[in-house]
C-alpha cells in the first residue's frame, strides 16, 4: 500500500539528499550541486507557497520512496520528481505521478500540467508518454536538450 503525504521542514534532509543525488543532478535543469542553506531557504519558501505541492511517496512500513511537486507557472503546474535510487526501476516513476495528479485533482481547480524531461533521460520520457502527456517541444536549456511534455485532463 503506497500513499502521498504532504512534505514539511522535517523532510528537509531528506529531499537534500535526494535532491543531490549524482544520477537526480546529472538529468536536472540545474547540474550543480545544491548547497544546504540554499535548499532550506527554497524548501521553507516552497512549503508556505500556496503556488507549490510537494508530497512525499511512502510504503506500508512508511518507508521513503520518492517525491513529486506541482509548482504553478501560470495556467499550468510544471511537474517535477524524483525516486530514491533503492526504488529506481521498480515502477514507482509511474506511481509516483498517476498519485500526484490525482491527489492534485482534490485541490486544484486547474488541470493542466507541463513537464520537462532531458532526452536521455528515457525511463522518464517513457512514463510521461504512459501517462499520456503529449510531446509538445524540444528546447535547449544550458546546452542540454528537454522533450517538454503538457497534459490537461478532465476533473
Amino acid at each position: 500500500m503506497y500513499k502521498l503525504r504532504n512534505a514539511t521542514i522535517n523532510d528537509a534532509r531528506l529531499l537534500y539528499d535526494w535532491a543531490n543525488d549524482e544520477e537526480v543532478r546529472a538529468m536536472a535543469i540545474v547540474k550543480k550541486t545544491i548547497v544546504w542553506d540554499e535548499h532550506i531557504n527554497w524548501l521553507t519558501n516552497k512549503l508556505q507557497s500556496d503556488q507549490s505541492h510537494i508530497f512525499i511517496l511512502t510504503d506500508y512500513q512508511n518507508e521513503h520512496i520518492g517525491v513529486v511537486r506541482f509548482d504553478k507557472d501560470g495556467e499550468e503546474f510544471v511537474i517535477s520528481y524524483s525516486i530514491d535510487r533503492l526504488h529506481r526501476n521498480k515502477g514507482m516513476g509511474i506511481l509516483i505521478l498517476q498519485l500526484g495528479i490525482e491527489k492534485m485533482k482534490t485541490i486544484a481547480s486547474q488541470c493542466k500540467y507541463k513537464a520537462m524531461v532531458q532526452i536521455d533521460n528515457i525511463a522518464s520520457n517513457k512514463i510521461f508518454e504512459k501517462l499520456g502527456f503529449l510531446l509538445a517541444q524540444h528546447i535547449n536549456v544550458n546546452e542540454n536538450i528537454f522533450n517538454v511534455f503538457i497534459k490537461s485532463c478532465e476533473k
